[in-house]
């Protein structure tokens, strides 16, 4: 007997926006708030002064210490 084939709906994967929600939505309340919505471009801006400062040099240098105040603002 033959398996019934899947249905497409099931083995899609999230639509970007479930994905941005689960990602951003840090209280759990099923909507990104205007907080969750910056922390997470600080996130970005973050990730991307760390990507900087590995390439050295004076900008290298500028963007790893903004890396670390940034960085402190979002943990704390």
């Amino acid at each position: 007997m033959p398996d019934k084939p899947t249905d497409p709906q099931s083995a899609a994967p999230d639509s970007a926006e479930d994905v941005e929600l689960e990602t951003y939505d840090l209280d759990g309340d099923g909507k990104i708030s205007i907080l969750e919505g910056e922390r997470a471009r600080l996130g970005l801006v973050d990730a991307r002064l760390e990507e900087i400062a590995d390439e050295g040099g004076v900008k290298g240098k500028l963007a790893d210490a903004a890396h670390h105040v940034i960085d402190k603002l979002d943990n704390d």
